[in-house]
């Protein structure tokens, strides 16, 4: 594998991963999930070392496939803020990759591969630029507010079946009735501000952010796409809500195919602990030294395989 540091447009600073032979083969950009993320999947100072981009590149670069992955905007290095951003401004990086990719004389088809809130940037790419493949990770279907609500959803239930007086008083309490009017009052004062940040309790929040992802239609965006999609989600993964894959077929024109597995997490890793998405940030030190899913990245090269390396593509 070779790797190398390219530039796309001024300032997008990006790993491309190529396999050692000569010729031209597929390449699959990697779209990172919400947050200051650089290229490699990690946070700032040090925070949240994933290197999930850095595993999936090299996974896939090793199956014979061009990689791509960038520094989102204020991470790596990277220059700008990230908090000023919307998602027009993250489907403007997003595109310029693609861009970028469909412009190198070895590479012969695009695959967008999109994790978490990456999703939602892969479909809007689907939809509305040529590619030959689309793979959705630890997403897909919901937009963002849907996703912000189901892990809402999620929480309320564990703090009502926590044991003894704790989860009585959850309920007595009827902290989801609380929450929802509170958090119902914020995204209002996000929608009526034009600005680029809003502060809430003295607190900056993204406001263009929220707002054009509440905006977004995820599903009429996906009626668009005609390239073959693949989707994966973990059953121990509390962030998304795995029952609307079931819309996939009945929604893309291409084919599509989806599947949850058994024991993996939002990051793709192995978890034998259970779904909790109130112990995810104590966990995460943990899981973070455990391997990648074997059998997620076993369903992501066979799918690669299948649509891809035999020929398959858009419709």
């Amino acid at each position: 594998m070779i790797e190398t540091e390219v530039i796309l447009e001024k300032d997008i600073f990006a790993t491309l991963a190529c396999p050692e032979q000569e010729g031209a083969f597929p390449a699959i950009l990697l779209i990172a999930g919400s947050g200051p993320i650089d290229r490699n999947g990690n946070g700032p100072k040090g925070k949240y070392q994933t290197y999930l981009y850095q595993e999936l590149a090299h996974f896939f670069t090793e199956l014979g496939f061009i990689t791509l992955r960038y520094d989102k905007r204020g991470a790596g290095k990277r220059s700008g803020s990230l908090i000023n951003a919307g998602l027009s401004d993250l489907l403007h990086d997003a595109k310029a990759a693609v861009t970028f990719l469909q412009t190198q004389p070895n590479v012969s088809a695009v695959i967008v591969c999109g994790h978490s809130e990456g999703t939602i940037l892969a479909t809007d790419i689907a939809a509305e630029m040529t590619v030959d493949g689309c793979m959705l990770l630890s997403g897909g279907v919901d937009n963002l507010m849907e996703a912000l609500y189901h892990q809402r959803q999620q929480a309320y239930r564990e703090l009502f079946a926590m044991p003894g007086w704790k989860g009585w008083l959850n309920r007595k309490l009827k902290v989801d009735e609380k929450n929802e009017k509170k958090t119902e009052k914020i995204f209002q004062k996000i929608k009526q501000s034009s600005r680029d940040t809003i502060r809430i309790q003295g607190v900056r929040q993204p406001a263009k952010w929220f707002r054009e992802h509440e905006a977004y239609n995820t599903r009429a965006a996906l009626q668009k796409v005609t390239c073959p999609v693949f989707a994966l989600h973990g059953d121990k993964d509390p962030l998304v809500e795995s029952s609307v894959l079931e819309e996939l077929a009945g929604l893309v024109q291409g084919e599509s195919e989806y599947h949850i597995v058994k024991g993996m997490e939002h990051g793709l890793r192995k978890q034998k602990e259970p779904k909790n998405i109130l112990q995810m940030k104590k966990l995460m030190k943990t899981i973070l030294e455990r391997p990648l899913h074997k059998e997620g990245l076993q369903l992501m090269a066979a799918w690669l395989e299948r649509y891809v390396t035999s020929g398959h593509k858009s419709v």
